[in-house]
């Protein structure tokens, strides 16, 4: 399974699903950016059956978590009675981990506008759309086999760029 694939096919998912629970897009970002680092990790160490449902379920764990860490937050500093605050350690990854993870989603979107123009549609068909192949084909007016080499030639380009850094 290719984790940055699964991401990727379902980042404006993520981000609309976050919004909705958040009320407000830059947190959500931060949330489904914050999921990618999360789920990369987590992929890593093991397959999941679900990857999807399994990065959906840690966007709503962000938001809902964000959600009631602001409520805390204004319950703590909005009383006139409260002497002293404790202060609770962040769960958020590092500054380095949040920059690692913008620069490979940059690196990737370099690299899908590098690809030939029936190769990144092809691509973007089945990994954003969710088309299946013989439907690609059809829309691009070219075999199955060739549209399944392309989508896999997409991939192994990206894939590539990555981790050439570019």
């Amino acid at each position: 399974m290719d984790t940055l694939q699964v991401f990727l096919a379902a980042q404006a998912d993520l981000l609309r699903y976050a919004t909705r629970i958040t009320g407000d897009t830059v947190e959500a970002e931060d949330v489904v950016q914050e999921a990618w680092l999360r789920f990369r990790s987590i992929t890593s160490a093991r397959i999941l059956e679900e990857p999807n449902g399994y990065l959906f379920r840690i966007v709503q764990n962000l938001a809902l978590d964000r959600q009631r860490r602001k409520g805390r937050e204004t319950q703590i500093f909005a009383s006139a009675d409260i002497v002293a605050a404790v202060l609770v350690p962040s769960d958020r990854p590092s500054q380095h981990a949040g920059a690692e993870a913008k620069d490979e989603l940059a690196a990737l979107r370099r690299a899908l506008v590098q690809l030939p123009e029936r190769t990144r549609r092809a691509f973007e068909m089945h990994r954003f759309e969710e088309m299946k192949l013989i439907e690609i084909a059809a829309e691009l007016g070219i075999s199955r086999s060739l549209a399944h080499s392309l989508v896999i030639d997409a991939v192994e380009f990206c894939k590539l760029a990555l981790r050439r850094g570019e």
